[in-house]
């Protein structure tokens, strides 16, 4: 397929945007449009694989609002600078939403240390007990956090609250001492109030005649929060009137918000039954009832807290709960689809997110119960293009193929709307040439309608990214590289490092030299918004602000276990763009794996770059590459010397020995790379750890001897040095396995080396978390033989009781 140039610079543009679901024009000054902004900084910056594998790049497996905020994309909503601060404070706040015990725990964490502090500064010893300050495991609550029953009685903001306030009343002693027993009595009282929920809770002290007009307003507060912990929700309701009736009260504000939490609770609904979930929707009269008289009463209580100013910090936690229970005695079909109505146009910010929320939480529910109004049958268009993107197994009525029911629905919504968000996901969807069967119009009449979209449409910016994404998928790289001409001329790629690795990992399979492959290979990590980002930031000298760390995709792990030479690694390693973490983890990979190829000279290479790093050791505790300190120093010709620090470092308790094969790929190196078609996550690989470290020989997996072989740009020296070891690693065998051989050949040269036992156990051990293996299982039983037979007093064979086979 050809293209003009001006169609390419502006195709490669538009697709240059991966993160932003617009290609909006940019202002003269400079700035972007705010919605721009938001999918810029706050797409998560996932595998590759998620961008060519997904319906138009759709994060299917991550987050629920954030599709909804490409959905509002797609048909034109603009996003105010205000949304999208909210939007951004919504997806930072999504995980501590989906589990309140962490914030309970940190909660309860800050007041215990408020409150040692306080019995300190008061004179007083600390009580004995701490038990009425942990977390209770009494019946389920409502928990305002999560939505949600929970089996926690308190949450984090009653002990950060708590914490805040203790700090404010004992600086009142500070200049006043005759205020030290009125702050006891406070302290006594809550711990009294926290004690609650447990078995014996304690009771609260008579308040004292001579109390100051403080203390009473606290006094009060605490005793309404009391009954509302105890479940006196009549009684914590109407002490919560007079509190926010009383105009003197410090309390007022917060009380009224308490009267929303005391309805929560009365209302605390639960999981839907089998029969509700397979309803699809179909109400009792009983609970539209129900529910009309519980909205009566969210009204009566919310629309106040809503218009008090002093009160704007709590709203949005107002919105979350009364959202909440204007749907809460609805069956879940009705629920998703009251909140996709009411998310039909964006709305005030705070009502959207707390939509968002719920969405967000119904439709985990869902995924996890497998209910059936998720699948296309339902008629909500949100609710079903969800479903599509979403990917979720069930498939409403059952008529269309396992597997076939998303590109079917996606394809007759979009000839029945022609709707510019069904055409994405059917564009993505449906089979494209050569995989279409014979007759298939689909495919032309998608490219015919993606053509058609105006260079100038937000639209276009997705129709372009489908269209490179499936000539990727096809193997198509030269076409995708024309496709991509002049996207390093964009200015809009600056703004989006989500974008830069999209169009390098695109790029990637036709880099026609080292240093381009190098350049495409080094992708920054979105760390500010990545869930998955685990490498912490560093110090850049002399910029006065901290680099984003780095990262290899699927596709360079893939490359650089099979088709890279080691001397290329340890090129790669010099590169200023690898952070670096992911350089010494480069160089300790690249030294296991010349070790095991008995390529001495190259490990020592390995090892004195990475010495370079850390040139000393550090002043105070073990030396976390002393064997690769030693390994320097090591001659070419002793063998035996190169063996023993390998088992030595491997068994050791203060290094980490890399794994030959880089992690991340794991065992089950993928036949084609960012193969469409694949889920996500859908990866069989157990888990690297301590003792899993490779299962299977490299490249086990692969499709053909192609795949191993290196591209043209490689010296051929170094062609045939990879030749040489990739021979030799494919006939390694599992860690456990190699270990375990290698401690008993050790045995033999010397059987009075104090390394053998604890290498046998480790290795015998190891083969409890590697590939489910015949050959494990056996040589897991000789080692341990040999342990108990040769070593039988040793701490390592009195702590190596069983042989393994894998799991």
């Amino acid at each position: 397929m050809t293209f003009s140039r001006n169609t390419m610079r502006i195709g490669a543009g538009l697709l240059a945007l991966a993160s932003l679901l617009g290609g909006v024009a940019a202002h003269a000054s400079g700035g972007y449009e705010p919605e721009d902004l938001f999918f810029a900084t706050n797409r998560p910056d996932q595998p590759v694989r998620e961008f060519v594998e997904r319906p138009a790049g759709y994060y299917t497996s991550y987050l629920v609002p954030y599709q909804v905020l490409w959905y509002w994309r797609l048909h034109g909503q603009a996003f105010s600078p205000e949304a999208v601060r909210v939007f951004s404070e919504l997806l930072e706040k999504l995980p501590r939403e989906d589990g309140g015990m962490d914030e309970t725990d940190k909660g309860v964490a800050e007041w215990q240390k408020a409150r040692s502090s306080a019995y300190a500064a008061l004179g007083r010893p600390l009580p004995a007990s701490d038990a009425a300050t942990a977390p209770s495991q009494q019946q389920p609550q409502w928990n305002a956090e999560s939505l949600q029953a929970s089996p926690n009685c308190f949450y984090g903001d009653a002990f950060r609250n708590a914490a805040r306030t203790l700090a404010q009343r004992i600086e009142r002693t500070a200049a006043d001492k005759a205020a030290v027993p009125h702050v006891l009595h406070w302290l006594q009282t809550q711990d009294a109030v926290f004690s609650t929920c447990d078995e014996k809770a304690a009771t609260a002290s008579a308040l004292p005649a001579s109390a100051p007009a403080w203390l009473k307003a606290d006094n009060a507060y605490q005793m309404a929060a009391q009954r509302f912990y105890a479940g006196d929700l009549d009684g914590a309701d109407a002490a919560f009137a007079d509190i926010a009736a009383d105009k003197t009260s410090a309390w007022r504000d917060l009380s009224a918000y308490m009267r929303l939490r005391v309805l929560a609770r009365r209302h605390p609904g639960g999981e839907p039954s089998a029969s509700e979930r397979d309803a699809a929707g179909a109400e009792s009269p009983e609970a539209l009832k129900q529910q009309a008289e519980l909205t009566r009463e969210v009204d009566a209580i919310a629309q106040p807290l809503l218009k008090n100013p002093r009160l704007k910090a709590l709203h949005p936690s107002v919105h979350r709960l009364a959202e909440a229970l204007r749907i809460r005695y609805l069956t879940p079909g009705t629920r998703v689809q009251r909140l996709a109505d009411g998310l039909a146009a964006m709305g005030p910010p705070d009502v959207a997110a707390a939509r968002l929320l719920l969405l967000n939480h119904e439709f985990r529910n869902c995924a996890f119960m497998g209910c059936s109004y998720i699948g296309p049958a339902h008629g909500a268009d949100l609710v079903q293009w969800l479903s599509v993107v979403r990917n979720f197994e069930s498939h409403g009525d059952g008529s269309a193929p396992s597997g076939k029911w998303r590109e079917t629905v996606s394809w007759d919504k979009y000839q029945r709307t022609r709707n510019l968000a069904w055409l994405m996901a059917a564009a993505s969807l449906v089979p494209s040439s050569p995989a279409a069967a014979p007759g298939d119009t689909r495919e032309a009449e998608l490219q015919a309608a993606l053509a058609a979209v105006p260079e100038n449409h937000p639209a276009r910016f997705a129709a372009t990214q489908l269209r490179a994404q499936r000539l990727f998928g096809q193997g198509r790289y030269q076409e995708v590289r024309s496709a991509m001409a002049g996207a390093a001329d964009s200015p809009l790629i600056a703004h989006s490092l989500s974008g830069q690795n999209l169009v390098k990992a695109l790029l990637l399979p036709t880099a026609a030299s080292e240093e381009e492959w190098r350049r495409l290979a080094i992708r920054p990590v979105v760390a500010r918004r990545d869930p998955e980002a685990m490498e912490a930031r560093t110090a850049a000298p002399n910029t006065g602000r901290p680099p984003l760390a780095t990262a290899f995709d699927d596709d360079v792990i893939r490359f650089l276990n099979l088709r890279a030479p080691l001397p290329m690694w340890l090129r790669l390693s010099a590169d200023a763009g690898l952070s670096p973490a992911l350089r010494d983890a480069l160089l300790e990979t690249a030294w296991t794996r010349a070790v095991l190829a008995e390529d001495y000279a190259l490990a020592r290479s390995a090892a004195g770059l990475r010495i370079a790093s850390a040139p000393r050791p550090p002043a105070k505790g073990a030396d976390p590459i002393a064997g690769l300190r030693r390994s320097a120093v090591l001659p070419d010709t002793d063998t035996a010397a190169w063996k023993r620090l390998l088992l030595e470092r491997m068994a050791s308790t203060t290094e980490v020995l890399a794994a030959p094969h880089w992690p991340g790929a794991g065992w089950s190196v993928r036949p084609a790379p960012l193969l469409p078609g694949r889920e996500a996550g859908d990866d069989s690989s157990p888990a690297i750890n301590s003792y899993g470290k490779w299962c299977r020989p490299l490249g086990a997996d692969t499709a053909s001897a192609a795949d191993l072989e290196p591209p043209a740009f490689v010296p051929k020296d170094e062609r045939d040095q990879q030749a040489r070891l990739v021979k030799k690693l494919r006939l390694t065998p599992p860690d456990s396995v190699y270990f375990t051989q290698e401690s008993l050949a050790l045995m033999q040269r010397n059987r009075n080396d104090p390394l053998v036992p604890q290498a046998l156990s480790v290795s015998v051990k190891m083969a409890r978390y590697t590939c489910q293996d015949r050959t494990v299982g056996d040589w897991s039983r000789k080692g341990l033989q040999a342990l108990h037979a040769n070593y039988p007093k040793t701490a390592w064979a009195a702590g190596t009781l069983y042989w393994y086979g894998g799991r």
